[in-house]
């Protein structure tokens, strides 16, 4: 064998290793886990901006499963909403779901993965999933429903994911800058490696929310720079009716118009908890 192909085939497997690690570091990066945001430093940042850890026990994981407001069990006429967060982020960081939810007349539940913002455990699609629809399952128990949905970027693939269950008290769904499933995504950023192989984790969004009986809202960002718009519309031409879309134009990945004031939150909840 020439020398050449015999160091490609030597090195294939530690690139395609070392990919793997790349790939597992992009969905879920080190800069807000858990090994670098100690519980208590999480809990208290939380509480700083209005916030209390909510630590019951669903799936005998500890550490806290999400942040609510200190209002939290105030009377809400909409029901509670179930913020699942992107991957760059924490669940006490996106208040921003607090201020635009609450003056529409719902709770907010921002859910915390395992291995960020000081929970224990490793984020995964497996780790993941069944500890959040215990989360719902509890809540909608404890009279906080009806339950809605909303996901962010990985937090729209992790909605997906957690709806595929159709025994779960899910009454509607909205996805913000979604993709249809995560191998497009590593073919789009990794185009010359064997994507489907390099991690477990799949959240086919398309596949999870083809029997999905609730309405659905897909926003998305014209030009977003992370998750390709053709992931996003193929995603939604694949979803189920009723659906709608929103498009944020001239747009990108993080930067969607956030003012809590602004019509476009009243168009997506609307639709997907009808008043």
């Amino acid at each position: 064998m020439p020398k050449t192909p015999l160091l490609l085939a030597l090195l294939l497997p530690v690139v395609f290793l070392l990919a793997g690690c790349s790939v597992n570091s992009l969905i879920y990066p080190r800069g807000v886990s858990s090994a670098v945001m100690p519980a208590g430093w999480a809990v208290d940042r939380a509480k700083a901006v209005g916030l209390v850890p909510w630590e019951r026990t669903t799936t005998g994981a500890s550490g806290p499963q999400g942040y609510v407001p200190v209002n939290f069990a105030a009377p809400a006429p909409r029901g509670t909403i179930v913020v699942f967060h992107g991957n760059g982020a924490w669940a006490g960081s996106r208040t921003v779901y607090v201020d635009a939810f609450t003056r529409r007349g719902f709770r907010v539940f921002l859910y915390e993965y395992p291995g960020y913002g000081g929970r224990p455990g490793m984020p995964s699609e497996a780790s993941i999933v069944p500890d959040a629809r215990a989360v719902i399952r509890s809540l909608d128990q404890e009279g906080f429903g009806p339950i809605y949905v909303w996901g962010e970027s990985l937090g729209a693939g992790v909605a997906a994911a957690v709806c595929a269950d159709g025994s779960l008290p899910v009454h509607g769904l909205a996805l913000l800058t979604p993709w249809d499933n995560l191998t497009n995504v590593g073919k789009a950023d990794f185009p010359m490696l064997p994507g489907p192989k390099l991690t477990k984790d799949r959240y086919d969004s398309v596949v999870n929310l083809e029997h999905f009986a609730h309405p659905i809202c897909v926003i998305r960002s014209e030009n977003d720079w992370v998750i390709p718009p053709r992931l996003s519309l193929n995603l939604y031409a694949h979803l189920p009716e009723p659906k709608r879309m929103i498009l944020h134009k001239n747009c990108g990945h993080i930067d969607w118009p956030h003012a809590p004031n602004l019509t476009w939150w009243d168009e997506a909840l609307d639709f997907i908890a009808p008043r």
